[in-house]
């Protein structure tokens, strides 16, 4: 990245910031609804914007069924093509955040069996993470003629669909890329895994929550049911001991398209080609209070009270501030609850 466009990349996050993202109470959640397109330039701003030398991966579709009753239309459509070049969808947080704070974030997704096609000699994954506006680059596998990756500073939800005759899969993958030891972030690198599969064509819900106290990163995988039941999936939870990192910055929560350094080895030349459907991303300071935090996330009733300033990073963000500690079961009117965490 050249010195003028990151001079130039980091005025306009630091004028985006300015503009539209109001300071955020201790405790906040921010939910982005991407059931409305993120990048219209509609009042106080696009919730996202596109980055990377990479285009077209990012198109909202406004026709995708509601994920259950009461939910609305819509989602933002990300292709991930592993030939593509790589691309971002990015909205800046408001403060910088490090090994030691505690916070969480994550999405509501759906992958699509139309176009899914994840070959079985290919290694390459679906991603949404936080990332650091600077520091964190495009280049997150290397190729035959330099291994090296330059995406420093980054912890993300990492899923590889691919399905081996010799290792098996899929694999649930988190990493945590720390800052730069270097010029290579795989000497900073800290990773879980677990083979567990994402059905095709049903939403979920994935968090992403990080432990200062303990040094760790926790993904947890659910299944959203009828009546936005929530269901851990079997194998769905990786923890990440991120106890051997030096350090990592994150400012920015992103999805992330990469394109693949080797594709040469998948059989058909291409390693990952998969559309993500996404509702919704989210950004939390603190931990997870409980399953009625998790309605909240879905946009359901429950969990921390709506008062308080807005704190929204651009148009069809909300905030979600207020208390902690509720653990109980929460009711809808309609009989919806949300199944007891293992």
């Amino acid at each position: 990245m050249s010195p003028i466009r990151l001079t130039v990349r980091t005025m306009f996050s630091l004028l985006f910031a300015c503009a539209v993202a109001l300071p955020a109470a201790a405790g906040t959640t921010r939910v982005i609804d991407l059931r409305h397109d993120p990048f219209a330039p509609l009042a106080g701003g696009p919730s996202l914007f596109e980055e990377g030398p990479g285009a077209g991966a990012f198109s909202h579709d406004a026709s995708v069924a509601p994920a259950w009753p009461g939910d609305g239309r819509g989602s933002l459509a990300v292709t991930c093509d592993s030939l593509a070049l790589s691309s971002r969808g990015v909205a800046p947080l408001d403060a910088i955040y490090t090994e030691a704070d505690d916070f969480y974030f994550g999405a509501v997704l759906s992958v699509r069996s139309d176009g899914y096609d994840p070959d079985p000699f290919g290694f390459h994954p679906i991603v949404f993470e936080l990332v650091n506006s600077v520091t964190t680059g495009f280049d997150r596998t290397g190729d035959l003629s330099d291994f090296r990756v330059d995406t420093f500073d980054a912890l993300e939800f990492a899923w590889f669909p691919q399905v081996s005759p010799i290792f098996g899969g899929p694999f649930l993958s988190p990493a945590a890329f720390g800052s730069a030891l270097g010029d290579d972030a795989f000497a900073n690198f800290a990773f879980g895994s677990v083979e567990v599969d994402i059905p095709r064509d049903q939403t979920h819900l994935v968090t992403v929550e990080h432990h200062a106290s303990d040094q760790e990163m926790i993904v947890t995988l659910y299944a959203i049911g009828r009546g936005a039941w929530l269901t851990p999936i079997p194998n769905g939870r990786v923890v990440v001991d991120m106890l051997g990192l030096t350090g990592f910055a994150v400012d920015t929560l992103a999805i992330s398209t990469y394109e693949d350094g080797f594709n040469i080895f998948a059989s058909s030349g291409r390693s990952l080609h998969a559309v993500v459907d996404y509702q919704r991303i989210f950004f939390g300071e603190g931990m997870i209070a409980g399953e009625a935090e998790l309605r909240s996330l879905l946009g359901r009733s429950g969990g921390r009270s709506s008062t308080g300033p807005s704190g929204a990073v651009g148009a069809g963000s909300t905030s979600i501030p207020g208390g902690r500690g509720d653990r109980q079961m929460s009711r809808d009117d309609d009989g919806s609850q949300v199944r007891p965490r293992p």
